[in-house]
């Protein structure tokens, strides 16, 4: 950290900011430790002493206190700063420890079978259609497999979508192409355990809604149906 400080003109709170994603974690210490280094390493530092010198002095050495970090407290940081999870996956961050009753890899023969899995919302897409909207969703489980969802309005509007985030999924499972896809029943979020970074349980819940996912949405009017351009009910011939 002294060497990249002489050489990168950044003050202490671009540095920080590379502690808490994890950009020095080559140096095996823990982010409260590379805090207080960057803390006393950039006291009193003034830009005109940046640069490497021919004979560099090198920083006293400071015996530190052991300061224990959890895994799950730079998860949450990366949350913070990037929107996911660097130290570990998103699903390590959940409550409970159950990931469904089936993976990805074993949908392809379960075509109309009911099945629960638990997934990582990637995005969904909104289609119009004449009775209202639906929605594809595009999602990874646990292993890191995608898969798409197909919900309708009417299963929108009584589970709806609370954002980015993980979802215990219940629907039937339809195959096209070798492709499956699940037609959504019923949904409900998963919550993450609480960020024990913040004392007042009001805060330990809040990084959870900083998770996005990409959304496209559209106002154009549903295509036209068949009666309705007067295309004719049986195939042409030429």
């Amino acid at each position: 950290m002294e060497d990249f400080i002489n050489r990168i003109p950044k003050g202490i709170e671009s540095i920080k900011i590379l502690i808490f994603i994890g950009a020095f974690r080559f140096t095996e210490k823990t982010k409260n430790q590379l805090l207080v280094i960057a803390s006393l390493l950039l006291n009193n530092f003034k830009p005109e002493n940046r640069g490497l010198m021919l004979l560099q002095e090198l920083v006293k050495e400071y015996k530190l206190p052991t300061l224990e970090r959890s895994v799950f407290e730079d998860a949450f940081d990366g949350i913070e700063l990037v929107s996911f999870p660097i130290s570990c996956t998103i699903f390590d961050l959940l409550q409970t420890k159950h990931r469904g009753d089936i993976k990805v890899k074993d949908l392809v023969n379960s075509h109309k079978k009911q099945v629960r899995i638990l997934a990582y919302l990637i995005s969904t897409k909104q289609v119009p259609i004449k009775i209202g909207n639906m929605y594809f969703g595009i999602w990874i489980d646990n292993e890191g497999a995608y898969f798409d969802i197909a919900p309708f309005s009417d299963s929108f509007a009584v589970h709806p979508l609370q954002e980015g985030g993980c979802y215990l999924l219940l629907g039937t499972v339809e195959i096209d192409y070798h492709f499956p896809t699940i037609m959504l029943h019923k949904m409900a979020k998963m919550p993450f355990m609480p960020d024990s970074r913040y004392m007042d349980t009001n805060n330990q819940f809040k990084t959870q809604q900083l998770i996005k996912e990409d959304v496209s949405n559209t106002d154009q009017q549903p295509y036209p149906q068949e009666h309705e351009i007067n295309l004719p009910s049986h195939r042409m011939k030429f």
